[in-house]
């Protein structure tokens, strides 16, 4: 029980790590801020990932990220504002905007994606590729991708952990899988919505405004859990950079692999770029 128990939680660590990465490097580097290429299979492979693995559309993920950036840490009105700053919403709301942000991502996020300005494209570019039939299909149901991850999870589990344990498969053993896997997909949902909290909380706690970056400042010690995405003050001086950290930046490592397989190719080094924060 105690090796299965293990299992179910080591399960729902690898799907949210590789969300980590889908979100990261295809979400956020590349989709996003164009600080990577994106070739056809590149593009492909990542928008399953997406599916799969963080169970949001991806191209409502590119335009509220782009609001947050154009509006980052301030408020005009209903529309034009910062998605998930937990300064406004602390100064409107009388509540503890950086815990309702580091907690409750996935509310902010999916009531921001109906928003008019979301919904109708303000803030796609000439160079983003179009929605097409997939799109609309499959990668429209993002609940359809969670019950995919967690069916996979638990026919996983089903056929490998007997292989390990060396016993007989038994309709009540593979029922207790079957309830693993939706214990591994709440583990898996559960750090993809802590991190990704984090990274909207924990570096936007800035003493001071910094022009086009509002509160943003870097975090180090959150690199190494959130893949790179600490240094969230140098993101926002400098969306253009496909390695966001200096160190502990897995997503760039990622990347390192894929512009050796020639499948991608970055907009500019780091060294590239006069960054002058610390």
């Amino acid at each position: 029980m105690l090796l299965l128990i293990v299992s179910v939680v080591l399960v729902g660590f690898v799907g949210a790590g590789l969300a980590g990465i889908t979100i990261t490097v295809f979400l956020h580097r590349g989709l996003t801020h164009g600080a990577i290429t994106l070739p056809g299979p590149v593009y492909s492979f990542g928008r399953w990932m997406t599916w799969s693995t963080t169970f949001m559309r991806h191209w409502e993920w590119r335009r509220v990220h782009r609001k947050h950036h154009l509006y980052v840490d301030t408020w005009i009105d209903d529309v034009r504002h910062d998605p998930h700053s937990p300064i406004v919403i602390s100064q409107r709301e009388g509540i503890n905007g950086f815990r309702r942000v580091a907690w409750h991502m996935a509310g902010i996020f999916h009531a921001e994606a109906r928003l008019p300005d979301v919904v109708d494209g303000t803030y796609e570019l000439p160079t983003d590729r179009p929605l097409d039939r997939l799109d609309m299909t499959l990668f429209n149901r993002p609940v359809l991708g969670a019950v995919t991850a967690g069916v996979v999870y638990a026919v996983g589990l089903a056929v490998l952990v007997p292989l390990i344990l060396g016993r007989h498969r038994s309709a009540g053993f593979e029922a207790l899988c079957l309830l693993g896997g939706v214990v591994a997909l709440a583990v898996h949902i559960g750090l993809v919505l802590r991190f990704g909290g984090a990274i909207n909380s924990d570096c936007h706690k800035g003493k001071e405004s910094t022009p086009g970056a509002g509160f943003a400042l870097n975090v180090g010690r959150l690199s190494f859990l959130i893949f790179g995405e600490g240094e969230h003050l140098t993101h926002h001086l400098h969306p253009q950079l496909a390695q966001i950290s200096r160190r502990w930046d897995l997503g760039w490592r990622v990347i390192q692999v894929l512009r050796a397989l020639r499948l991608t190719s970055v907009a500019a080094e780091r060294s590239q770029v006069l960054v002058t924060v610390s």
